[in-house]
């Protein structure tokens, strides 16, 4: 019995055998009982969910939850138990662990020589120029007077929601060296 649900044996050996063979086990969190699963011929997506479900209860896989799809890793004590189960010897292993044996050829591409672009056009870029003479580069950074515009007097606000209406401006106050002139009794 496999996490609650019997399931017959050649059904459970060839989910074992998937795993083992690549060392991880992906389904799709689909739980009707007629969704197959896409590696293991004749297995349900349910079914494979609880054959997982009780390999990681016992700490013999790792499971992972992403975007409506469980993944399952083999432990190394979950390797042990199917090389055991399967009856393997310990010369097979999972593709997993396998290391990839590259040719020499794809390991050191052949050296190609730079390619030079001839064509002149939107593809290329327009030459960079050197530094520029000390003459253009101090009429570059001169700054020009700036010209002094008439501003817009500024109305104050007499109450929340109304403008004060514009009057006569009030005229310049006489220059007699004082601050504030002497109030006149």
């Amino acid at each position: 019995m496999v996490a609650g649900m019997l399931m017959p044996r050649d059904q459970l050996r060839a989910i074992y055998e998937v795993l083992f063979r690549e060392g991880v086990m992906v389904a799709k969190k689909d739980r009707r009982p007629h969704s197959l699963h896409p590696h293991v011929p004749g297995v349900t997506n349910l079914q494979v969910m609880r054959a997982m479900a009780s390999l990681r209860a016992r700490g013999l896989v790792r499971e992972t939850f992403a975007w409506r799809h469980f993944y399952w890793y083999l432990t190394n004590e979950g390797i042990a138990h199917l090389r055991q189960y399967l009856h393997l010897p310990p010369e097979i292993v999972p593709a997993s662990l396998q290391r990839v044996r590259r040719p020499i050829a794809m390991v050191m591409p052949a050296r190609r020589t730079p390619q030079v672009q001839a064509m002149q056009g939107p593809l290329s870029s327009p030459p960079k120029r050197g530094p520029l003479p000390a003459e253009e580069q101090r009429v570059y950074r001169r700054k020009e007077p700036e010209k002094v515009s008439p501003e817009t007097p500024v109305v104050p606000a007499t109450t929340l929601g109304t403008l004060a209406r514009p009057g006569p401006e009030p005229a310049p106050a006489p220059a007699t060296g004082q601050l504030h002139p002497e109030p006149r009794s």
